[in-house]
């Protein structure tokens, strides 16, 4: 199974990493997320993320230090 890795940045916007996902050719996406990056604190961007990675048949995997993103994670089924 193929599999690719995005590099999210501190400034990315929940736009650009949709379209990143979207465009990934691997069933699994793994997303590295630098420290400090606030975009997945949304539970309205995980959602976003988690319904594009689903409608686009794609294993999301998300990759980072930050323990404050694994409750929000984890309730929406990620």
């Amino acid at each position: 199974m193929k599999k690719d890795v995005i590099y999210v940045d501190v400034e990315d916007e929940i736009t650009e990493v949709t379209s990143k996902l979207i465009e990934a050719k691997g069933k699994i996406v793994a997303l590295v997320l630098p420290k400090k990056c606030n975009l997945l604190h949304s539970a309205v961007n995980m959602k976003i993320l988690i319904k594009t990675a689903k409608a686009n048949n794609k294993n999301l995997v998300l990759i980072t230090s930050e323990k404050a993103l694994l409750p929000i994670a984890g309730a929406n089924g990620l």
